[in-house]
């Protein structure tokens, strides 16, 4: 089960993310940041979309700080989940009522609906990058090309940068579009969601291997295990990883994607990611400092 499993239905259920956290091993360095965290509110007070495809899970933005504190992270970029669509309420509640606001980004979901104003506003609390989910397994349409395109060129103004969460193929679907798109830098999620099964000489794989020569383009290698063939362990998840990070160390960085949504094999401990990602890395210090600190301090702003 890899990233193309069929779209949730309302009523499927998940496993729930593992409260029992425990420290990876070994500690990442001080400074360390997850770029990737998703949350969640009271369903009342911040209710999903209508037609969202699958429900906001029990986790908050404190579990989630919980739960990296434990495993030794100091800073964290929230990534606004797909259920809220661009209503930011929960983000913006999120950013104001924090206590250590030195130590937090996030990135928001944009269209045309989103005035200059809002996205002014999302600004100065912290956002600095803008989340396009272009992948067609994810069951919605949530951009045309049109939009993506007005909408980049409304982010690049305002100096943020763009994620993009595709798989495969559709990153192929959407190649002349992003390479037309200048000046702005991308961030590919999740190791692109590839097929792993199809080796790293599949199409999608070389293109991204080939973007990665350029000073614009950063990978994110997280979901390895969701993107692997294997329920545990996650072996042929090891050569994507270490391929990305050795075409461009200074353009990596990782993420947890807690609390693992639309999840549908064995749940694991979050130590585990992050042992994984070590796996890629051969537990190399100088890499670790590298994509756990320094990259995202600089993708993201931290001091």
């Amino acid at each position: 089960m890899g990233p193309f499993d069929p779209p949730a239905t309302r009523d499927e259920i998940f496993p729930q993310w593992d409260r029992n956290t425990r420290p990876p091993v070994p500690l990442p360095p001080a400074g360390s940041t997850d770029c990737q965290l998703h949350i969640f509110g009271d369903i009342k007070k911040f209710p999903p979309k209508p037609d969202t495809y699958y429900q906001p899970p029990d986790a908050t933005f404190d579990d989630g700080r919980a739960m990296l504190r434990v495993m030794g992270f100091d800073r964290v970029v929230i990534v606004y989940p797909m259920p809220y669509g661009t209503d930011n309420r929960l983000l913006i509640d999120t950013l104001e009522n924090a206590e250590d606001k030195h130590q937090i980004r996030a990135t928001c979901i944009v269209d045309d609906s989103v005035s200059d104003a809002e996205l002014a506003r999302l600004d100065a609390l912290g956002v600095v990058g803008a989340r396009f989910n272009i992948a067609n397994y994810l069951g919605e349409n949530w951009h045309t090309k049109d939009s993506v395109r007005r909408s980049m060129e409304r982010i690049r103004e305002i100096g943020w940068h763009a994620r993009l969460h595709v798989a495969g193929s559709d990153l192929l679907d959407y190649a002349d579009l992003l390479l037309d798109i200048h000046d702005l830098t991308m961030v590919i999620d999740h190791m692109g969601h590839l097929d792993f099964g199809l080796g790293l000489e599949q199409p999608a794989c070389r293109w991204i291997l080939d973007r990665l020569k350029h000073d614009d383009w950063w990978m994110m290698v997280s979901n390895g295990n969701r993107c692997s063939s294997m329920e545990t362990g996650w072996d042929d998840a090891v050569p994507f990883g270490a391929a990305y990070i050795e075409a461009a160390p200074d353009r990596i960085i990782w993420g947890s994607d807690w609390p693992h949504v639309r999840w549908r094999k064995p749940m694991m401990n979050d130590a585990e990611e992050v042992e994984l990602f070590y796996r890629y890395i051969d537990s190399d210090p100088a890499l670790m400092q590298k994509i756990l600190v320094d990259n995202p301090a600089r993708l993201h702003g931290f001091a």
